[in-house]
């Protein structure tokens, strides 16, 4: 496939995610609201932004799926990007645990969208093939 190609699709494909994802949190937020009932539209607000770093990082999955072998971890990208965003997807939200860091910082919605983002991407970029 066209490089070209794929980066209009992954760009469609992330924009149109945003929007449904979006459309979701909304009424998941009206829905707790009503009901209230807040822990399902919170998992949600912890996950939901990770398929966006697997998205930009389809380009490097796809080359490897080509490739002959048996897919890997790189552990260094695990160790340092993938168990860092999920101990702060989990943590204040999942698990019941005193967090290293300031609540103020764990529980700040923005910082949750980003590193949802980070772990998704260096996901993808910790896989290879021998």
């Amino acid at each position: 496939m066209n490089g070209k190609i794929l980066v209009i699709m992954q760009s469609a494909t992330v924009f149109g995610y945003l929007i449904f994802i979006s459309w979701i949190d909304m009424k998941l937020q009206q829905q707790a609201a009503f009901t209230k009932n807040f822990y399902f539209y919170i998992i949600f607000g912890q996950l939901a932004y990770i398929p966006v770093g697997f998205l930009i990082g389809l380009q490097k999955f796809l080359r490897l799926w080509k490739k002959e072998g048996r897919f890997k971890w790189k552990k260094r990208y695990g160790v340092g990007f993938v168990v860092p965003c999920a101990y702060f997807l989990v943590v204040p939200y999942l698990l019941p645990v005193d967090s290293l860091f300031p609540y103020s910082m764990m529980t700040h919605p923005t910082i949750s969208a980003v590193v949802q983002v980070v772990f998704g991407y260096y996901f993808m970029m910790s896989l290879d093939k021998d």
